[in-house]
């Protein structure tokens, strides 16, 4: 069963200042795909391994189940309600070793794609919450083949898996690009899968739980700390990790700067 939510998810120059107490945020519209029961496919989700290679969607847990009402007591007393379950830990604090996350460097095809095929993929994502039917929604096939792909040597914006189906957003590959660092972007997208890891217990209807998860997560302490070093380090500081985000936003979805650096005509 999925259930296709839009979540507040912020940007790690966000997360960073949050980290330190600042009231500041900045946040972007991202399409998350979730599913229970087994290793699956989404845009942003909680991952699970899938034959080696990690989705970014999979299994959500529940937060327990809800005790058992109470029987009726008796001379006309009522019973006690029961207990409600145990919810999971949001976030998870044990640590996270996003190094083992997989990476690829990004494709790219300048010209396969136009304004018009990503605004036509936007109205597909705006109109419909099932992913299957977004890539036939991009008039050209030449820009379908360049936005969505599988796992092999390099990573579309939009990466299947074996079965087709939605498997990885890589915002990665477009950290890359704009970085002009490929280490920079490797560890921006391990950071991502990092958050999403420590985050797979937080309530899939609260978008404020998750995104205080994130930041949780990222803060000193939290199960990411180190992955948010790591990508500051490999990028340059945080205003490079700034710089790049900025030119990767889209204007409504995170994938929309992916595929116009990796499809449509690069980034500045």
């Amino acid at each position: 069963m999925k259930n296709h939510l839009l979540f507040l998810v912020p940007a790690l120059g966000a997360v960073l200042v949050a980290a330190t107490g600042s009231t500041a945020c900045t946040t972007r519209v991202v399409t998350i795909d979730n599913t229970d029961g087994g290793a699956s496919s989404g845009l942003l989700g909680d991952g699970t391994s899938n034959g080696g290679t990690r989705t970014d969607a999979g299994p959500r847990k529940d937060g327990g189940s809800s005790g058992s009402s109470g029987t009726s007591g008796t001379s006309g007393t009522s019973g006690t309600s029961g207990s409600s379950g145990t919810s999971g830990t949001c976030p998870s604090m044990d640590p996270i070793d996003a190094t083992t996350f997989p990476w690829k460097p990004p494709s790219k095809t300048i010209g396969a794609c136009t304004q018009a095929d990503l605004n036509a993929l936007i109205a597909a994502v705006d109109g419909n919450a099932d992913p299957s039917t977004w890539k036939n929604t991009i008039p050209s096939t030449t820009c379908r083949s360049c936005v969505f792909g599988p796992d092999g040597t390099t990573w579309t914006p939009l990466v299947e898996n074996a079965a087709g189906e939605l498997a990885i957003l890589n915002v990665g590959g477009c950290i890359a690009i704009a970085s002009g660092k490929e280490a920079c972007g490797k560890g921006y997208q391990q950071w991502r899968d990092c958050y999403l890891e420590a985050c797979m217990d937080c309530d899939p209807d609260d978008p404020n739980a998750f995104q205080t998860c994130v930041q949780k997560a990222n803060a000193a302490g939290g199960a990411c700390k180190t992955a948010v070093d790591s990508v500051v380090t490999a990028c340059g500081g945080d205003a490079a990790v700034t710089a790049a985000e900025t030119k990767c936003d889209g204007a409504k979805y995170i994938f929309e700067g992916p595929i116009k650096a990796q499809c449509i005509g690069g980034i500045p």
